[in-house]
């Protein structure tokens, strides 16, 4: 999470080779819950624009939608997907591609950070990304942190240092960059740079140590809202 998967799936799906390419896009955000019924409303939804009624029989809904791509090219995105349970659910839910043969040449793209579920729903070999390289984080970082401002060199001392701690993660520029935006002083960026938090985020894996230290950072009132919204379901 927080590496860029989502934002490259977004490039693409703008690419102009790929608008051509396809008829028809269509992006569900799967995240927890797997469900083909659901799913599956959700693509007649993006395609029609409107919901498909009452109707939660998956055979009715998985006819209307193999209608709606009849001659069609598609180019579906499954963004944020964490689990399927077998390969049979799976195999249900792709079956209106696979049955529509005047598109030949459909595409399912899917985004998750779990390389099982990459080798569960992948006929082709997944890409893995990584952190950015060092001097393309620090010019991203910069710019979270900085603005159009150039700041002291000193800040951009104290600005590389901590960007170092963060692993080429994206989200983790955005979040960290900015924090200490809010207040671009020497002080108040040491004191985070110095701060017994980080020690505790060195060798943990991923993007929740990162942004819990955001939080910490949060002042009261927006800790308080934050921790209220986590009180609804996801």
């Amino acid at each position: 999470g927080g590496i860029g998967n989502t934002t490259l799936a977004q490039y693409v799906c703008s690419d102009s080779r790929v608008e051509t390419y396809f008829d028809m896009k269509i992006w569900i955000c799967v995240s927890l819950n797997f469900d083909v019924v659901r799913l599956t409303r959700q693509m007649l939804e993006c395609i029609t624009g409107t919901g498909p009624g009452g109707s939660a029989n998956l055979n009715i809904l998985q006819e209307k939608l193999k209608d709606k791509l009849e001659g069609s090219r598609v180019l579906l995105i499954l963004d944020d997907m964490w689990g399927v349970k077998d390969s049979s659910e799976w195999s249900r839910f792709v079956a209106p591609l696979g049955s529509n043969q005047q598109g030949k040449g459909n595409v399912i793209l899917v985004t998750t950070r779990n390389q099982s579920v990459a080798k569960a729903v992948g006929s082709l070999d997944s890409i893995s990304l990584d952190g950015l390289k060092k001097k393309a984080f620090w010019d991203c970082f910069r710019a979270y942190a900085f603005g159009k401002e150039k700041g002291h060199k000193k800040l951009h001392r104290i600005g590389r240092e901590i960007a170092d701690r963060l692993k080429g993660y994206p989200l983790a520029a955005k979040s960290v960059g900015g924090l200490l935006r809010r207040d671009i002083n020497v002080e108040r960026w040491t004191r985070i740079l110095e701060s017994k938090e980080w020690m505790s985020h060195q060798d943990t894996e991923g993007i929740i140590a990162i942004l819990k230290f955001s939080y910490d950072y949060l002042p009261f009132h927006l800790r308080r809202c934050f921790s209220y919204c986590a009180l609804f379901p996801e």
